[in-house]
């Protein structure tokens, strides 16, 4: 299963210790980290500041004068590497991006999906939490296609629907979060039903948005949803 890397902006250095909590810290040498109230490990790695990093959130996020001036300043990232085995997996390093947040990180960048999130955009995207998946998978529109990118995370793969289909974007996410959560097999065939008339069909997708060098590029490959 391919790991999550989660990039956190900060206004501390590299070499300054990151308060997480009043009892866990993070310095300058550490390698990994239990953070309260998430059961998953992460390995950590911290990097002077990315001269590229308000572009990125730019692209994902309308972020306002004062979050544009903190992310410009930001002086280090710390990273947080781990993996999810389980939609609780994926809960929990929601819980820990959260105590990030208020430990006063100034965004998250998802490396592995290329999503990017202030803390007001992070908790508006995840609503009540009912889908926990939603922030990490980004979502490519080609024009005639919606890609997902991102579910190889979850040792999915991804997914593609057209942009004729009503709600394509909501539809994309729902199958993703059923094919993680709920088990349905991610296989050419599966059948996904939502009920009041809503069903999709899953086929394998000959088409990729990435070449096989890109490093976007997911070995799973893609399926396509189609409305039945």
């Amino acid at each position: 299963m391919n790991q999550f890397v989660l990039a956190f902006p900060l206004s501390v250095a590299v070499d300054e210790p990151f308060a997480i909590t009043e009892n866990v810290q993070v310095l300058a040498d550490t390698k990994t980290l239990m953070i309260p109230g998430c059961s998953v490990q992460f390995n950590v790695v911290r990097q002077d500041a990315s001269a590229d990093l308000l572009s990125i959130f730019r692209e994902h996020c309308d972020l306002t004068e004062d979050e544009e001036k903190a992310l410009f300043a930001h002086r280090s990232l710390l990273f947080l590497l781990g993996n999810v085995k389980s939609m609780e997996d994926v809960r929990m390093v929601n819980v820990a991006i959260s105590k990030m947040f208020d430990a006063k990180a100034l965004g998250v960048y998802m490396q592995q999906s290329g999503t990017s999130w202030t803390p007001d955009a992070f908790y508006d995207l995840l609503g009540a939490g009912e889908y926990p998946m939603d922030p990490w998978i980004d979502i490519i529109n080609s024009g005639e296609t919606l890609y997902t990118l991102g579910l190889a995370t979850f040792a999915l793969p991804d997914l593609c629907i057209s942009t004729s289909i009503e709600d394509p974007e909501e539809a994309l996410l729902m199958v993703a979060d059923s094919l993680f959560g709920d088990g349905i097999p991610a296989k050419s065939g599966s059948v996904v039903d939502f009920g009041d008339d809503e069903t999709y069909v899953l086929r394998q997708e000959t088409k990729t948005f990435f070449a096989k060098e890109d490093p976007e590029y997911n070995k799973q490959g893609v399926l396509r949803i189609v409305k039945k």
